[in-house]
């Protein structure tokens, strides 16, 4: 009888090496895969933003503080459309709007990127255009930075035909590109003073704007699905990316600000928004209270508790 056992113990134990092997495999396998393809998707479809890839770190090397109003105006214009233009003309283009048949549909962290972009870049152009274009509160807004704000920018970043999301958005970026070039002939306003730098600033970190990403960032986990933790924090990457861009402009040509803010809130603002825009895990994590696991929105939400702290700072150095 101890004997007829023994053969039946031998193959059980195979099979539970067997089975212990392709346990510890497979997870690295899988990952490896995934891993791979995602690399693969990168290089076609870039995921993180460092500055030194960015349009307007290249402009600055050309813009300098005395190059004149004009052309500081014409500068932070630029810098609040830039990262619109750049998604529109990405290799996957906008799409926010794709049909539920694209595979570019399913692409949610661009998508969410993407929304956060054309929020900020709405944020910014409304302060823009009712403070910084123009001498006093009470006078006219120029024509089409008005007309780009309330029609084309604020139409819905999902329409996909009639008109399609991208082509209203390209007549808006049209729409500066023409109160451009009326700063540049003399026939358009640019006036930056220091009420209004600190003005925009205190805009910046308030409820209309950063509060908003911020909320969704540190909503308690149990409130939060799963599937829209990943949602929330390209969302918040999208908004750092367009800010980040408008945040440099501003402190390049305006010394004064580093001279009056201290240079090391703006070297610590900088190197948070940075974190954001180049934050792209392979998975993303909630770690809750003691776990081993990260908790990714959470990260990414002392970031941006960092930035708004620096850019307080800034803009109550700038009052005194």
């Amino acid at each position: 009888m101890l004997k007829s056992l023994i053969p039946k113990m031998t193959t059980f134990g195979k099979w539970s090496v067997i089975f212990l092997l392709a346990f510890i495999l497979i997870w690295p396998l899988t990952v490896g895969i995934y891993w791979g393809v995602y690399k693969g998707y990168t290089w076609i479809d870039p995921t993180q933003f460092p500055w030194f890839k960015s349009r307007i770190h290249t402009m600055l090397d050309q813009v300098k503080p005395d190059s004149g109003e004009p052309r500081k105006g014409i500068a932070l214009c630029t810098a609040l459309r830039n990262r619109l233009e750049e998604e529109l003309d990405s290799p996957l283009g906008w799409s926010v709007n794709d049909l539920i048949v694209s595979p570019t549909r399913w692409l949610d962290n661009r998508a969410n990127r993407q929304r956060g972009v054309i929020f900020a870049t709405r944020m910014l152009i409304n302060f823009f255009s009712t403070n910084l274009a123009k001498y006093g509160k009470v006078d006219a807004e120029n024509k089409f930075l008005k007309e780009a704000r309330e029609k084309y920018f604020a139409f819905s970043e999902d329409s996909w035909w009639l008109p399609s999301t991208e082509s209203e958005y390209r007549k808006g970026i049209d729409l500066l590109n023409q109160y451009e070039d009326g700063l540049s002939g003399g026939k358009a306003i640019y006036n930056m003073r220091s009420d209004d730098m600190y003005n925009m600033l205190t805009f910046i970190i308030g409820n209309q704007f950063l509060d908003q990403p911020l909320g969704l960032l540190v909503q308690p986990n149990d409130e939060v699905p799963y599937t829209e933790l990943d949602d929330r924090i390209y969302y918040t990457q999208g908004v750092m990316l367009v800010l980040r861009d408008f945040i440099r402009t501003f402190v390049d040509l305006y010394p004064e600000v580093k001279e009056k803010g201290g240079e090391d809130n703006i070297r610590i603002a900088f190197r948070e928004m940075e974190q954001i825009c180049t934050f792209d895990p392979l998975i993303v994590l909630r770690g809750d209270h003691d776990s081993v696991t990260a908790d990714h929105r959470g990260k990414v939400a002392r970031y941006l508790i960092h930035i708004r702290e620096r850019i307080n700072d800034l803009a109550q150095s700038i009052r005194r």
